[in-house]
């Protein structure tokens, strides 16, 4: 299979059962350091079965990994545990809405994600 094809496949019905499936396990979370480095390693798993949505994939788990990894061994409040997770959610709500024609959209969730932190700012 060339490479650049399955990059650039998107439409794939797997790939919204897949996000799904992801989204409802992040619902069930509690928020815990634990949540963030498994979402990571979730989300790397997918990345390597849906290569048409790799950029989102990688986004969302650079995402929660470096949250993860500023929080680890440090003490983590409730309340930033729960507006990282809230933050997280709603993006993988948010991707699993689109649709693969809606490219703008994707576009600008990719820029969003690409952008956001869900540590509170110094």
């Amino acid at each position: 299979m060339n490479t650049e094809q399955s990059v650039a496949e998107t439409g794939d019905a797997g790939w919204q059962q897949s996000l799904s499936n992801l989204l409802e396990w992040l619902e069930t979370q509690k928020g815990g350091i634990a949540t963030f480095y498994e979402f990571q390693r979730r989300s790397l798993a997918l990345r390597a079965d849906n290569k048409g949505h790799a950029a989102l994939l990688r986004l969302l788990a650079d995402l929660s990994g470096r949250f993860a990894d500023l929080y680890d061994g440090e003490p983590l409040d409730l309340a930033t545990a729960s507006r990282a997770l809230a933050v997280l959610t709603d993006h993988v709500r948010q991707a699993a809405r689109l649709k693969p024609e809606q490219a703008g959209e994707v576009l600008h969730l990719l820029n969003r994600i690409g952008l956001a932190e869900l540590a509170p700012p110094e």
